[in-house]
């Protein structure tokens, strides 16, 4: 009995998901990390919402857009050079029929030049761990 009501439940899941393209990420900024980041997540936000990946005809599209990302200095050493920021990012997701819009803010700091752009990842990874969640209940409410 357990399993028929397993299958059964299953089916009705599947039979109510919707399909997603998520296309390209617009970003009038020079930089890939942003994009390869934004659409990981959004794909894991539409399948963990109960959703399918898929760009068949009858799919709904969805385009995400980087819409700011500023970085404010916020601590400077006592070199005059500065050792801490404030990471802004704001994305837009437009489906055709509206456009809703995310935003965040995180500090992150450059111990040394050593370092590279690391924080500065580790600070989009983190910005967008936080969106994810209203991504996840964007996809669950709108759709």
């Amino acid at each position: 009995m357990s399993r028929v009501l397993i299958m059964y439940l299953s089916f009705v899941g599947l039979t109510f998901s919707a399909l997603f393209c998520i296309k390209p990420v617009e970003n009038p900024y020079r930089d890939p990390y942003i994009n390869y980041a934004l659409r990981k997540k959004l794909e894991d936000a539409v399948l963990e919402s109960g959703h399918k990946l898929s760009c068949k005809e009858n799919a709904l599209s969805i385009v995400p857009v980087i819409k700011e990302l500023k970085e404010t200095p916020i601590a400077y050493t006592p070199y005059q050079r500065v050792s801490a920021y404030n990471l802004t990012l704001s994305i837009a997701l437009k489906d055709g029929k509206e456009e809703k819009d995310f935003s965040f803010t995180v500090p992150y700091n450059l111990p040394t030049g050593g370092v590279g752009d690391l924080p500065r990842r580790r600070a989009i990874d983190d910005i967008l761990d936080i969106i994810y969640i209203e991504f996840v209940q964007y996809f669950k409410r709108r759709y």
